[in-house]
């Protein structure tokens, strides 16, 4: 049944007048254009396993090969590891302000937590890594879980399905703030819980693999996370567990919760730093505007991706109605939140994290399959285009004006991650593979919508003006190709081609230089370009020496 409401509900319900028309040129678009206090970084997760015990994504792509798309593992990826400083370098040297990366939590605990030993030489190694952002001139964000779980606390308790791990979760990260926390100010806790629990724990094509639902419906009604997910993949994972037990959504939100009140109660006086947790979530827009239950179905659809977690994380400021909302509409969950636990959640975020790559349409399913997450969505969902990519500039917009005016008072917004991939392609030369025009265009169109939002924000059919979107900054995902999960190497979603046969030789792509355009154009007509050598000498003196190696 449609939503009474609905004219209250941040939706556009057409798809004919996207927010900027598709035919338009941003290709000249500049970083001037933005606010002044508007900050544009690169990110990339890190995946190699040297230094570390294993985490579950190395035991699942060595044990179990036949799961990745070209039977790849996270042994060396892009080999950020070796190649950061002269990655970091080249960040600079584009005008990129802040670097986005994550620690893995084996790298730091081999064994899951202090107790069992502390990896001195990894710290070590990440205080050089954020010691050499710094003296760039750039800021580290620092994400603390982007789903590198120590494989040894999976084997132990089944890791995110016990709340044990809330507690091995706290003393990694309180490490973290001791060692880091002076110079990192820019902290995230989660990455994209949404993905790593749906796919681990409902579809089972991400490690654990505790698959909840029937593969064939995994496989035919949810999106995939950033490009099509191999239905032969999907079909290959067993069925291992009932829906009805699952509690790793509350898990982790009680991980980010706990983080957020500990670092706000004993390192954020005297750090002064910030602390955020990154969502994800794909726009929706009605198979058939003139349909009451398709633009129902966007709602749900939404709500099942971005909602879930973002309105336990920011109950202070929602509608009691709400929660009617999410009960009735996913009735195989419930919050089992004590009042404390709950107190903790409130508002648990200081910036809020976003990262969006395409659209889908969405159709009311009348008659869902199986139980558990998907049943209860009751939405199918089909490409927007023919390519598959779901290229939808306009649904950046629209998606930052709903969380805008779903949560009114939610805090600044960072575009944590943003971009598209290619498919590989081994008979191209790395000269031809740089030619990107779709990245560039993707970037431009999507930096566009973005400024649209901060600059004003109403809605087609409304004629109530609404507040700006208070969005701070925007991430390109990703700065180089690397292991892009149950995908392995057969996606590229980098600005810089890494050559994966020949030492992980990285070669710029068109959209590289298109970003550095964008980026350097007015400071190089008034300042010319910088000297990277110069710059880590003018922040030497604020750098201890034992750490600065980065020439």
């Amino acid at each position: 049944m449609a939503d009474q409401n609905q004219n209250n509900l941040a939706i556009v319900t057409t798809r004919e007048q996207p927010a900027i028309p598709i035919e338009q040129d941003n290709s000249n678009l500049l970083q001037t254009d933005f606010p002044d206090d508007f900050i544009f970084g690169s990110g990339e997760r890190s995946c190699c396993s040297r230094w570390k015990r294993a985490e579950y994504w190395d035991d699942f792509t060595m044990r179990t090969p036949s799961r990745i798309d070209d039977g790849s593992n996270v042994v060396v990826a892009g080999d950020m590891y070796n190649r950061y400083k002269e990655d970091i370098r080249a960040m600079k040297a584009m005008g990129f302000e802040a670097y986005r990366f994550s620690i893995p939590w084996p790298r730091i605990l081999p064994d899951g937590r202090p107790s069992a030993g502390i990896n001195r030489k990894g710290i070590e190694y990440y205080n050089e890594v954020i010691d050499t952002v710094i003296a760039y001139g750039m800021k580290p964000f620092v994400t603390l879980f982007h789903w590198d779980l120590p494989d040894i606390l999976q084997k132990e308790y089944h890791g995110l399905l016990s709340r044990k791990i809330v507690d091995d979760f706290k003393e990694y990260v309180e490490l973290c703030f001791w060692e880091f926390g002076d110079r990192v100010k820019d902290w995230t806790t989660l990455s994209e819980p949404w993905t790593i629990t749906t796919f681990g724990y409902v579809d089972g094509t991400f490690p654990p693999s505790k698959a909840s639902c029937p593969p064939e419906v995994a496989a035919a009604k949810l999106p995939a996370h950033e490009s099509a997910r191999s239905t032969d993949t999907a079909a290959s994972v067993p069925i291992t567990r009932s829906y009805s037990d699952v509690k790793y959504d509350i898990n982790l939100l009680l991980c980010h919760a706990t983080i957020v009140n500990i670092y706000r109660t004993k390192f954020q006086e005297f750090q002064k730093g910030q602390i955020r947790i990154v969502l994800n979530s794909h726009w929706a827009v009605p198979l058939d505007k003139n349909s009451p239950d398709d633009v129902a179905a966007v709602r749900r659809a939404v709500d099942f991706m971005l909602g879930w977690y973002l309105f336990k994380s920011c109950l202070v400021w929602s509608l009691p109605t709400k929660y009617d909302r999410f009960c009735s509409s996913r009735k195989s969950c419930t919050f089992n939140f004590s009042l404390q636990e709950s107190e903790m959640l409130k508002g648990s975020l200081d910036f809020l994290g976003i990262n969006y790559y395409m659209t889908y349409y969405a159709k009311n399913d009348t008659t869902p399959e199986g139980v558990g997450y998907h049943a209860d969505m009751r939405v199918e969902f089909s490409n927007i285009d023919q390519s598959g990519l779901n290229i939808a500039p306009w649904g950046i917009y629209q998606k930052l004006v709903y969380i805008k005016n779903t949560y009114p008072n939610i805090p600044p917004i960072i575009i944590t991650e943003n971009g598209v991939a290619d498919q590989n392609d081994p008979k191209l030369t790395a000269k031809q593979a740089c030619v990107d025009p779709v990245r560039v265009k993707y970037h431009q169109d999507h930096l566009a919508n973005i400024l649209k939002a901060i600059k004003k924000n109403f809605y087609e059919y409304d004629t109530c003006s609404q507040d700006k979107v208070d969005v701070k900054g925007y991430f390109v995902w990703s700065w180089c190709d690397n292991f892009e999960w149950a995908q392995g190497y057969t996606l590229r979603f980098g600005i810089n081609y890494v050559d994966f046969t020949k030492n992980q030789t990285r070669y710029p792509k068109n959209s590289a230089v298109w970003f550095a355009k964008f980026l350097r154009d007015e400071k190089e007509k008034t300042m010319g370009p910088p000297s990277n050598k110069r710059s880590i000498e003018e922040n030497s003196e604020n750098v201890p020496e034992k750490r600065l190696k980065a020439t």
